[in-house]
């Protein structure tokens, strides 16, 4: 079942901490207006709230990820010509995901030309291999291990994930447009220039949440449930990203959303490169054993 606004989502840290839900859920304030348009004197931190709300409860509520214990899909990366259009080349990895003993536990396996390539995470242990071999801590691979982990189970996580404890949501008045550079503290108010279209809503971090401190903002149109488009500056970089969210299925018996395409994109509104997800699998039975060091690979 395809949703019925077909736009962009949002991103947030790499590694964030427990769901907060039931009581804490409860808690926070109560959406203003479901069409998304809010009183002159509406706090700050009711509209982002409230607007984080709209989307999660457009999705199922807090329950949907309470249910979600593990998933199976396929993403493949396609990187584009910015000049022609065209694809230059893709790459798939094969993904695991579950809520472990230890948290979020992640394996991903890839084939780079003839050599096959196994990280894993398993909340307490990262490790990878190469071609079965068990790569030493100072190897590319090794180092991106967490990274990668937490980034494949933090995607399928969103928006709920916009709930953990130790995420916090700024209200920054209304933007130009969708993908506008913000590299200034996303808890300060944005001032109108009068031709603003959306509603911006900035992201940071604990200091004891991920291992980047990163800033993220995403982009609600007045009247729209989803966002439209979603930025965000990793810690200690420059450039921003901008990222279009496409075509979000449901999925299993949860009817789980899965956004099957995600489009990063250049200022100008070229196409640079695309995520996109197949063969999602909500809850299947994943054995522990793969998520720990040394795990048997399923791909060879």
């Amino acid at each position: 079942m395809i949703l019925p606004r077909q736009v962009a989502k949002s991103l947030g840290s790499i590694a964030v901490g427990t769901i907060l839900v039931g009581a804490a859920t409860a808690c926070r304030p109560a959406v203003e207006d479901p069409a998304g348009e809010f009183a002159s004197d509406s706090p700050p931190e009711v509209i982002a709230d409230s607007l984080i709300s709209l989307w999660i409860d457009s999705l199922g509520g807090t329950e949907t990820y309470r249910n979600f214990e593990s998933a199976s899909y396929t993403i493949t990366t396609v990187i584009y010509d910015t000049l022609s259009g065209r694809v230059k080349r893709t790459r798939p990895r094969y993904v695991w995901i579950k809520k472990g003993p230890y948290g979020q536990e992640t394996r991903v396996e890839r084939w780079e030309g003839d050599d096959f390539i196994v990280q894993g995470f398993n909340g307490r242990d990262e490790w990878a291999t190469l071609n079965g071999e068990f790569l030493a801590d100072t190897a590319k691979d090794r180092r991106e291990t967490r990274y990668v982990a937490g980034d494949l189970f933090y995607w399928p996580g969103l928006p709920y994930k916009l709930r953990d404890d130790g995420v916090f949501l700024h209200y920054r008045g209304m933007s130009d447009r969708p993908g506008e550079v913000f590299r200034t503290d996303p808890a300060e108010a944005v001032p109108s220039t009068g031709a603003a279209k959306y509603h911006a809503v900035g992201v940071t971090f604990g200091e004891d949440v991920g291992d980047h401190q990163d800033t993220w903002h995403y982009y609600f149109e007045p009247g729209e449930v989803f966002p439209t488009e979603v930025t965000y500056v990793e810690e200690g970089r420059e450039n921003v990203n901008r990222v279009i969210w496409g075509e979000t299925k449901r999925v299993g018996d949860l009817r789980y959303p899965v956004v099957v395409r995600r489009d990063w994109i250049t200022p100008s509104g070229k196409r640079t490169k695309a995520l996109v997800v197949s063969d999602f699998v909500v809850n299947p039975d994943i054995a522990q054993s793969m998520f720990e060091k040394g795990g048997k690979a399923v791909g060879r």
